[in-house]
This record gives C-alpha cells, structure tokens and sequence, in this order.
C-alpha cells in the first residue's frame, strides 16, 4: 500500500480533519465509503481499522489500548452522506470508552470533526465511557455507563445527534452506588431534568 500518497492528501484544520478520497493512491485500494458501509450491515473487518485510522486520524493513546480481535469501530447513519464514527478505545471489564466523530462524504474532500458529547454537570468530552444501547436511533444514542460491575448505579444519557452540535434530551441517573435496594434496571433510575 503506498501510504505516502494518502497521507500527503491530510490536511488538518484546527478541529477539522479533510481528507481527499483518492481511488488510485494505494496499490491496494481501500474506499472510506466501503468501510462505512461494510460497518452498516455488520461486517466490518479488523484489518479497515488502520486504513479507517489514516483517514479518521485518532490520537496514539486510543490505539494504545485497543486490543480486541474486532474492527473496534463502528458507523451509524444519520443521512445519506452523515455518519457517525464510534471509534473504540478499550473494551474494559464491564463496558469499553470510544471516541466519537462526525463524517461528512457529501463532497469530494470529506469532512471528520470530532464529536464533544455534553456530560451531566461537566464541559463536554470528546471521550466516552460506556456502552451504546441497541434502543440508539439514526439520530439518538443511548449511552449507559455503569459506575459498577455489578450494574445497579451509573447514568444513561440519550443525546441528540441531529443538529451541528450533540445535546443531552434525557438523563437517568444512579450515583449512589450502596443506595438499597439495588435498583439494576437504568429504565428505573431517576430521570434528571436538563436545561
């Protein structure tokens, strides 16, 4: 694979990343578009994540802990031309932390930025511990992270992805970790009002 070609073709602009898809750059051509779409119906393969890597361009310090046999990446459709890349850093015991970006192929140069997810009473992280409910939408993620392995405390938020910038639409909480009884159903935590 010739990478230098690919990689001369990443520009980097404050928090954007564009990157050009260029078919003939590699001897072995890879397409962001199949990797997305591979990603969709579930047959992502361990061996895109590097190619998904040039073009996504991660920090060192998520590649650093990932260590499954998996992709360790998954895309969720939020249009045509809108994805969203959930970049997994770790698996962890109970529940893994990811890495989030928005990808925009609508154009011939494609638009990465890195999604910042709003945290309950915190500034936003571009970091997120927990896991993605199978109950996520094209444009609704339930994020339920545990504060224990036993699951009977932590927070499930639901953000909305719609717009240009995430927003927390719903919060169940359960930070009292020795609160009796354990309640292990998050349905039944208490919902937080958000502003």
């Amino acid at each position: 694979m010739n990478l230098y070609s690919l990689i001369t073709s990443l520009i980097i602009k404050s928090t954007t990343i564009y990157f050009i898809l260029l078919g003939t750059a590699c001897a072995e051509p890879f397409n962001l578009q199949t990797i997305i779409n591979d990603s969709l119906i579930g047959k992502s393969q361990a061996s895109q994540r590097a190619q998904l890597r040039i073009i996504i361009n991660w920090p060192d310090s998520c590649e650093e802990t990932f260590t499954a046999p998996t992709a360790g990446f998954i895309f969720f459709k939020k249009s045509e031309t809108q994805h969203i890349a959930q970049i997994i850093c770790t698996y962890g015991s109970y529940q893994g932390m990811s890495l989030f970006y928005e990808v925009d192929t609508s154009a011939t140069i494609v638009t990465i930025k890195p999604l910042k997810l709003p945290v309950y009473n915190k500034s936003p992280v571009t970091e997120a511990w927990g896991n993605i409910l199978a109950s996520s939408t094209v444009n609704a993620f339930n994020i339920l992270n545990l504060y224990s392995g036993y699951g009977h405390c932590g927070s499930l938020t639901t953000y909305d992805l719609s717009g240009n910038t995430p927003k927390i639409i719903k919060l169940r909480l359960q930070d009292n970790c020795d609160k009796k009884p354990a309640i292990r159903d998050p349905e039944k935590w208490k919902e937080v009002e958000i502003h």
